[in-house]
């Protein structure tokens, strides 16, 4: 397999990678917030002329949102690939807070146009539903409206699939005991996880899970050569900036399965304000797959998903947080 073609999964991901973070973590904990940024810039040049694969990734996709943008009329503007990294980097203290519960709904992080209205309006449902997000802004920075205070405030619990649960598990203990808390670390849905978040939906609660990162391959049954049967992926082609790619199924297969409605939620951080800025969008009422068009219904689906994903992307290409390949080879 050659790297062009390696699944997220697969990659070093050096700019996000696990001791990047720990990095930025001891520079936060005994510098504070004014040595963090100061470390910043040499430790984010440092990512920046070593991660040529990460760098190239960067540059082809903000060459790509430039063209979008002008293809459409919107204003024209040049990104620059480490400003890109910096934003990344800048991203990682915003994850700490909101691993740490530092950042807190209405003040730290704010609803956007109507999207306060749109998120609580689950109260009037006798069943929770799926928030859809993605790693285009803070994913994390999410929590906040998780841990408010306010009565209304549902239980949200994140699914994160990851090949490597526990060693995310002991990242999350290492910048806080709670940082775990309604945290669902898992490679595949099974019958038990399967069970907990019907149970989750059943009390209305909600289930975060990101929709922009293909499904963690099983290298158990792709390195065997001898199979002759393969699992077909849960993956949907798209388009997605004016090119073709893959996003994942899973989620709108859950919604189908558990009868839910699905919603877009996006953290994205107004450099001005210094705010986490919070957009909430109806998606889909509800989800069904007929038996005939299962296929069809659900490329619709995630095309539609993938349309709201490009709307804020060329608007904020600086958070966009998939330093892999992310369009189809």
């Amino acid at each position: 397999m050659t790297d062009n073609n390696k699944h997220w999964s697969d990659s070093r991901e050096k700019v996000g990678g696990y001791y990047g973070i720990r990095l930025m973590l001891f520079f936060y904990d005994y510098g504070g917030r004014a040595i963090f940024k100061l470390c910043l810039y040499p430790v984010m040049f440092f990512y920046y002329l070593f991660s040529k694969k990460q760098r190239e990734i960067s540059k082809d996709f903000l060459c790509q949102v430039e063209k979008i943008r002008a293809q459409r009329g919107l204003c024209e503007k040049h990104y620059s690939s480490f400003t890109h990294f910096m934003s990344f980097g800048s991203m990682l203290i915003d994850k700490i807070n909101a691993w740490r519960g530092n950042i807190r709904l209405y003040q730290e992080a704010v609803f956007m146009e109507d999207s306060e209205e749109v998120f609580y309006a689950y109260e009037k449902e006798s069943r929770g539903k799926i928030l859809l997000c993605s790693h285009l802004g803070n994913v994390d920075a999410l929590r906040a409206v998780g841990t408010n205070n306010d009565t209304r405030a549902p239980e949200v619990y994140s699914v994160f699939f990851t090949k490597n649960a526990q060693n995310f598990n002991n990242l999350l203990k290492a910048v806080s005991r709670d940082a775990q808390l309604n945290i669902i670390a898992t490679d595949s849905i099974g019958p038990d996880t399967a069970l907990k978040l019907s149970e989750i939906i059943e009390n209305k609660g909600m289930i975060a899970i990101v929709g922009d990162r293909t499904p963690v391959k099983d290298n158990s049954q792709s390195e065997n050569k001898t199979s002759k049967l393969k699992e077909p992926e849960r993956v949907c082609e798209v388009d997605f900036l004016g090119r073709k790619a893959f996003l994942p199924q899973g989620a709108f297969i859950l919604a189908a399965l558990l009868k839910c409605p699905v919603q877009c939620l996006f953290a994205l951080k107004n450099e001005k304000t210094g705010k986490i800025e919070i957009f909430c969008r109806d998606l889909f009422s509800e989800v069904k797959l007929p038996r005939k068009n299962r296929e069809e219904a659900l490329k619709d689906y995630v095309q539609k998903y993938a349309e709201l994903l490009e709307y804020f992307a060329i608007r904020y290409p600086y958070q966009w947080f998939n330093f892999f390949d992310f369009f189809k080879k």
